[in-house]
């Protein structure tokens, strides 16, 4: 069934101009007896209540960056934007707006607008697909989503600090998650050396800590009594104390007119549409876009037309070793299913879902997905 966009509503609108509050969660008397503050109890409520959600978020979007079936990702979106809804007409029955103080209904308007976006961007992301949105059309909407998105973070971090230092208040993990911030292990834990502990930030598998000390995930898992793989942020694993860092990429050998040209003319193509079997800036899929870039940066390279045979192609780099115009693949399950560009400093271009862009290598998703890398250029 089609969707139709949603509208901010009045009571999320009236937020960011500073609406008076409505019926509340807790009394004032049960607050006037704890040793907690009333904005204290605010934000942790308000953390508490989106950041699992925001989670289910990332994750449901990380699932789909990997769909490479244009239908399947359809579906995925769709089921997405299903999530999106209820939640928001939940929030809207049992939560939006029932805190005691305004500066806490301004930092839920941030989040909750933000939801809002992301379900009209996806309901135009539709549209598009189906041939109702032009391609000038569709870049101008991912662009104005792209600032919304920005704006609401912006806000909401510049509310959120002025709301710390104002109140006297300090963030839980879930805020901190919200906030984009590295959680530290808390100020009352034993005293341990640095490299004997790690603490879980967000996007962390147990996979990735393992392979960051050197150890298995079974050994990992034995050493801190796990159960299960599960990680949450700001937990706080033993690790072995003789720490082994991310591949630190070797120090950049000049770089030749040819690899100049092509990160040149990678970066030309940034925001430029996702399109399944797409070839053109008109819409690229993923070895579609590095084809393209090879062939038309200048120096006139021809590489095969597919994720796998580009992966056959050049000579085998390692991750220290990697240079401007390199290749780097991931996989998604057993198979090589991404491609990229190397551009510097641990940075690659390719093709998303929502269009080409720029990632970092040392992100937990990209690190565990990584398959290896290759040289065209010479």
């Amino acid at each position: 069934m089609k969707k139709e966009k949603l509208l901010v509503p009045f009571i999320a609108a009236s937020v960011l101009v500073g609406a008076s509050v409505t019926t509340p969660v807790f009394s004032h008397s049960a607050y006037a007896a704890s040793s907690v503050s009333i904005y204290q109890k605010d934000v942790n409520s308000l953390a508490d209540y989106y950041a699992p959600f925001y989670k289910t978020v990332e994750k449901k979007l990380k699932e789909i960056e990997g769909i490479k079936d244009d239908e399947k990702a359809l579906a995925a979106y769709d089921q997405l934007a299903d999530q999106i809804d209820q939640f928001l007409t939940k929030t809207d029955k049992n939560y939006a707006m029932n805190h005691l103080n305004s500066e806490t209904d301004q930092l839920q308007g941030y989040l909750y607008d933000s939801l809002i976006a992301l379900y009209n961007y996806i309901v135009d992301l539709e549209d598009y697909a189906y041939g109702d949105v032009s391609d000038a059309e569709f870049n101008k909407i991912s662009a104005n989503f792209e600032k919304e998105i920005n704006a609401y973070n912006t806000q909401f971090q510049q509310k959120a600090k002025s709301y710390k230092t104002k109140r006297k208040v300090t963030f839980n993990a879930n805020m901190s998650y919200l906030l984009d911030e590295d959680i530290q292990p808390s100020p009352t834990a034993p005293s341990t050396p640095a490299d004997s502990t790690y603490t879980v930030k967000k996007g962390d598998t147990l996979t990735a800590v393992a392979k960051k000390y050197g150890m298995t995930v079974a050994e990992l898992k034995k050493l801190n009594n796990l159960k299960t793989d599960a990680l949450k942020v700001g937990q706080v694993l033993k690790v072995k104390s003789a720490s082994t860092s991310s591949p630190t990429p070797a120090p950049q050998t000049s770089v030749s007119v040819k690899q100049q040209q092509i990160v040149s003319y990678a970066k030309t193509l940034i925001g430029k549409p996702y399109k399944y079997g797409g070839t053109t800036p008109k819409g690229f899929d993923v070895s579609g876009y590095t084809q393209y870039v090879y062939k038309n940066a200048g120096s006139n390279i021809s590489i095969p037309r597919t994720v796998a045979d580009q992966y056959k192609s050049g000579t085998d780099v390692k991750q220290n070793s990697l240079q401007a115009g390199d290749l780097v693949f991931f996989k998604n399950g057993k198979s090589v299913s991404v491609v990229g560009i190397y551009l510097d400093k641990q940075e690659f271009i390719y093709v998303s879902s929502k269009g080409v862009k720029t990632q970092s290598l040392s992100t937990a998703y990209w690190k565990n997905s990584y398959a290896g890398a290759k040289r065209i250029i010479k």
